[in-house]
């Protein structure tokens, strides 16, 4: 059946309309009509002035880990995990998760359960499974692998032939480097916040990964190579110099992720990477790791997508505090964790705007004392969330 959302304004790519109605019909957006149209046989949904905007779209999230494996000796079942954070990510806005799982080696200090290839392969075999089966929004997988991890690397070439992945990420933690340029800060990630170690085994734990084997650059161009065959984005992280862009060029990396400083973030922007910061960031005031600031690397045009990273709550928010705070446009600040993701995995024809012939993901949102409230999801134009605030007794 036809839906109209009417009272609403309508957050486009470059602006916010007044005064229209949007119109949605099978699981599409199929018309932007002035208010004063009537369609008699369309149901109408009064939307109470609520902005109208893209549903997310997050590339980058690791919160599935704890609902998996919410402690060291207690791994969940997978399905229940999904079942169970795709609740959580509808009421943030998310209508498209790219879940995205670290592949650690064995033997990695930071090592998890979740993190070993057996888990992340199960993992992303269930989400694969998920695009045919009802569900409340869309999972996909996004694979991060470790380029230290030589023995998994048979099992992420397989993973990317039999299509279990829908972006990949190449990721290098060895101190000294990337984010843990400051040692400091790699003590600090430590169990206990490395309080535990004495500097001698400090020092002896910094030794032994930086005397650790990594994949060579000719695997890594196989592992491309197969991604892009795939139809597969590739993604890098932690840049820290711009002479990692330009490997990572070679290598057919077209995203950037959480770039250390301004001169890198930069340099990925001119250079025509989509350069992608934390929403947590943003409300933090700055990187919790002490790095660059994702709100100055947008005032300077170097960032063009917001991801969760690990607070799947922090993406509306940002985008109403970008907006409200620091005077961004809205239409502008909702690009960022809509449109720009969508464009950096290639969904762009069918999501991340309200245009007319795309897939009906949105979102109805108040302000309510500067708070974003999230009224309605809607995901293929269905009401998957009415939530609405009562009054206080």
């Amino acid at each position: 059946m036809r839906k109209i959302l009417k009272n609403g304004k309508i957050v486009l790519e470059n602006q916010v309309l007044e005064n229209c109605e949007l119109v949605i019909e099978n699981g599409r957006i199929v018309g932007i009509t002035p208010q004063e149209d009537r369609n008699p046989t369309a149901e109408e949904i009064d939307v109470g002035g609520a902005y109208i905007m893209p549903g997310i779209i997050d590339i980058h999230s690791d919160m599935i880990e704890s609902f998996i494996q919410p402690r060291s000796t207690a791994v969940m079942d997978f399905a229940t995990g999904l079942r169970e954070a795709e609740r959580v990510l509808m009421s943030c806005g998310i209508t498209t998760m790219f879940h995205s799982i670290s592949m650690y080696r064995e033997g990695a200090w930071d090592v998890k359960e979740i993190r070993q290839a057996p888990q992340v392969k199960k993992l992303a075999g269930l989400v694969g499974s998920y695009r045919h089966e009802p569900r409340l929004i869309r999972h996909r997988y996004h694979l991060r692998y470790e380029i230290d991890n030589i023995a998994c690397y048979e099992d992420v070439m397989e993973m990317l032939q039999m299509g279990m992945v829908d972006l990949l990420s190449f990721m290098d933690h060895t101190p000294g480097q990337g984010q843990y340029k400051n040692l400091e800060i790699y003590r600090k990630h430590q169990p206990n916040e490395g309080r535990d170690m004495t500097e001698e085994a400090f020092q002896e734990l910094v030794g032994q990964e930086l005397e650790k084997e990594m994949v060579s650059f000719e695997k890594l161009m196989e592992l491309a190579d197969c991604a892009r065959e795939h139809g597969i984005k590739i993604a890098s992280h932690d840049d820290d110099t711009v002479e990692k862009l330009k490997v990572n060029e070679k290598l057919g990396v077209t995203i950037s992720e959480f770039p250390i400083t301004m001169e890198v973030a930069k340099a990925a922007a001119e250079e025509g990477f989509e350069t992608v910061l934390g929403a947590p960031n943003i409300l933090l005031g700055g990187s919790h790791s002490g790095n660059l600031s994702a709100l100055e690397a947008m005032k300077a045009g170097a960032a063009t997508v917001l991801v969760s990273d690990y607070y799947p709550q922090a993406l509306l928010q940002a985008v109403f505090w970008l907006y409200q705070k620091e005077g961004i446009p809205l239409s502008e600040a909702v690009r960022y964790v809509t449109l720009n993701p969508a464009k950096a995995v290639g969904m762009e024809r069918e999501l991340g705007s309200i245009e007319v012939g795309k897939k009906a993901d949105l979102l109805c949102v108040n302000l309510e004392e500067e708070y974003p409230q999230l009224n309605c999801v809607f995901v293929d134009g269905e009401c998957i969330m009415n939530c609405q605030y009562r009054k206080a007794d």
